[in-house]
């Protein structure tokens, strides 16, 4: 007669997760600074000089009006005549959002401001002219 004798301690191999937890934590701190980044327009505007310039805010929409009155809506060229069709179908996007317009101050004036009117239009009622920051004169 044999006696198996079996040990109550059985081990099982595990993994430690540990390491994995903080390297997906890293990850993704990495990620959301580095997406929070890419806001920025590629499309070169002067901007004009303002004594107080609030913050740039983050928009889904940004539209630049170039000093040859090209009009850009996030980097891609529209035509003065089509933009009030884009602005219709990205509304639903931008939802409650704020369209960011950068205008050169060597651009046409009425240019941006249609551009405002065929934001009204659209439904698009909030938007912010970007400028720079210049210190006040004394």
């Amino acid at each position: 007669m044999s006696f198996q004798f079996h040990s109550r301690f059985q081990h099982k191999a595990q993994i430690d997760m540990t390491s994995l937890i903080d390297l997906v934590f890293l990850l993704v701190a990495f990620f959301m600074i580095t997406s929070s980044l890419g806001n920025v327009s590629s499309i070169v505007v002067n901007l004009p000089k303002a004594v107080q310039s609030g913050a740039e805010k983050y928009s889904n929409l940004i539209v630049s009006i170039t000093d040859k009155n090209e009009i850009y809506i996030n980097d891609v060229k529209y035509n003065l005549e089509s933009i009030l069709d884009e602005f219709k179908n990205r509304k639903a996007v931008l939802k409650d959002g704020t369209v960011v317009i950068r205008g050169d101050r060597m651009s046409n004036y009425e240019t941006i401001i249609k551009v405002m009117d065929y934001l009204n239009q659209a439904g698009i009622p909030k938007f912010t002219l970007s400028t720079i920051k210049s210190k006040a004169d004394k």
